[in-house]
């Protein structure tokens, strides 16, 4: 399948590459080396129109465009997959208020996101449980007159303290397991509303991330997004937030294959031969531009899916598979430099402590491979921690 970039999405990818190339990259060692959010970088970011690519003009955005999101994802992500993710966790709250909310709601949060003068973040884990959160989910939210009295803990949440806007699910009904679990929006600052330790994390380090406390945090009744959120939110997770990894991942890969490629034109290993001229690096280069060229037409394949499809497999598969190669790839890249690879004075060490972070946030990806293969057999796609939902009748 040959999909053709219309003329706007090839001058995104030129202007944010450009942008990339001259305002990330420099800065990209540093906010990984101190862990600290890139203020500046994002707010050009913002003039740019990037936080608003998902969100329609006449919420103050500049899309939708899914694909052409996917597309500065990855040139945003060569340069730090960190800023990448940040901008990912804060569309996909923007997305899911235009999907699921009310026009009060809409009205209300959403010209600030795709301006970017408020970032998003999505608040779904505890430290009860990860991936498993329909089943392990801690968090609580009664009402009480016109508001909800949230109390729970979340961890590593991406945007942590740098957002202003937060959609944070908790319990509404506990009768009802996972399809109890309800979205609310929480506005920074709201009284019983505070943050924990920040994380130190391995990779995407800019991306700050860290604990949000609630203790009697009353959010309003009109701030209550959608009850029973789970499905709707699941399959935007799946249609968007899966390709839009992948993206990120092969931003990461692509980087790694172009310092691999510098490196060893360059790195001279006797009089008059580098590196270049040995049939095992040849090889490898080969198979680290395999993954890159596979993985960006599986992201851009989801990217142009038609909307209200239901065959989820392909923004499935461009959430699993770009993410292990970009593992791959830069396993590689760090093989070729060597020992040099393995030092901080040169990337390849931080694509793969970047492109291990991608296997596991949002959802690790051997539960992605299972969600998908469960749609596959025709399974439940939920199941509670370490089991197996029921076998079907007649199975």
């Amino acid at each position: 399948m040959v999909m053709e970039l219309t003329e706007q999405q090839k001058m995104l990818k030129k202007t944010v590459h450009d942008f990339a190339t001259k305002e990330i990259a420099p800065i990209a060692a540093a906010i990984d080396k101190s862990g600290e959010f890139p203020h500046d970088c994002v707010s050009k970011m913002s003039r740019m129109g990037l936080s608003g690519l998902l969100v329609p003009p006449a919420f103050g955005g500049t899309g939708p465009d899914r694909l052409g999101f996917f597309i500065a994802l990855e040139e945003v992500a060569a340069a730090s997959a960190g800023l990448a993710v940040s901008l990912l966790m804060s569309s996909l709250v923007a997305s899911s208020i235009l999907a699921l909310g009310n026009d009060k709601q809409k009205a209300k949060y959403l010209p600030g996101l795709a301006a970017g003068k408020q970032l998003g973040a999505l608040a779904a884990t505890e430290p009860s449980g990860g991936a498993n959160y329909p089943f392990t989910l801690q968090s609580t939210a009664r009402l009480d007159g016109g508001s909800y009295v949230l109390n729970g803990t979340k961890c590593f949440i991406s945007n942590g303290s740098e957002a202003g806007i937060y959609l944070v699910l908790a319990r509404t009904d506990l009768q009802k397991g996972p399809m109890g679990i309800s979205g609310l929006i929480v506005e920074k600052g709201t009284p019983g509303f505070s943050f924990g330790k920040k994380d130190e994390k391995l990779g995407l380090r800019c991306d700050v991330t860290c604990e949000l406390i609630f203790e009697d945090c009353r959010v309003p009744r009109a701030d209550l997004l959608a009850e029973g959120i789970l499905m709707p939110l699941g399959a935007k997770l799946a249609t968007l937030a899966m390709p839009a990894l992948g993206a990120i991942a092969t931003g990461i890969a692509r980087a790694a294959l172009e310092a691999a490629t510098g490196y060893v034109k360059q790195r001279v290993v006797v009089a008059g031969q580098t590196l270049a001229g040995f049939d095992n690096v040849q090889y490898a280069i080969a198979d680290m531009l395999t993954h890159v060229e596979a993985s960006r037409l599986m992201v851009h394949q989801a990217g142009s899916m038609p909307d209200g499809e239901t065959d989820m497999t392909p923004a499935l598969a461009a959430g699993i598979f770009p993410c292990e190669a970009a593992l791959e790839v830069a396993n590689k890249a760090l093989q070729v430099f060597g020992t040099y690879g393995y030092t901080s004075d040169f990337a390849p060490e931080r694509y793969f402590r970047d492109a291990r972070g991608l296997v596991l946030i949002a959802q690790p990806v051997e539960l992605r491979k299972l969600f998908m293969a469960r749609m596959k057999l025709g399974l439940p796609p939920m199941a509670p921690p370490g089991g197996m939902p029921p076998r079907p009748a007649g199975a």
